[in-house]
């Protein structure tokens, strides 16, 4: 099912996963299966330095299931009250498996109750947090830095003796 798939995740998401896995006994069985396959394949690599085209905790994507239509969603480290439909946590099969996929990758989750298993692709990565955080960053290098080019404590004579 899983033969040669690759998943790169960050060190703080590599982290997660692992805690994830510690309290397994809340998760459902596919998402279990899911969650042992990335801790023991992933390639863990520093925020700085992950691709921007991967999929990491608080990355919007837009991705599909089988043929049905495309949704986007934010990947999120356990569900949200009020975001119904926006998130995909990290407790379900789905967001598992985006988790540390590449943009275009494609993953089959495994079928509940002996039911085929689905397709899941990550169409489009819109936003990624490391990204966002390299461009601020890069941004704010470019920007020209001040510098002095008249100090008035140069042009002052100085005070008069004072007896």
């Amino acid at each position: 099912m899983w033969t040669n798939q690759t998943c790169t995740l960050t060190s703080k998401d590599y982290a997660i996963l692992e805690t994830i896995h510690d309290r397994s006994h809340m998760l459902a069985d596919p998402a279990r299966q899911i969650l042992t396959h990335k801790l023991d394949t992933a390639t863990v690599v520093f925020c700085e330095d992950i691709d921007a085209n991967i999929v990491t905790l608080n990355t919007r994507l837009r991705y599909r299931i089988g043929a049905s239509r495309p949704q986007t969603a934010i990947i999120t480290q356990s569900p949200m009250d009020g975001m119904v439909g926006q998130c995909l946590s990290l407790q379900t099969a789905r967001g598992l498996a985006c988790l540390g996929l590449a943009e275009a990758a494609a993953m089959a989750l495994p079928g509940v109750d002996g039911s085929p298993p689905e397709r899941l692709v990550v169409e489009a990565i819109l936003f990624q947090p490391e990204a966002a955080r390299r461009d601020r960053l890069k941004q704010e290098l470019s920007r020209p830095s001040l510098r002095l080019v008249h100090s008035a404590h140069l042009d002052i004579d100085p005070p008069p003796d004072r007896l």
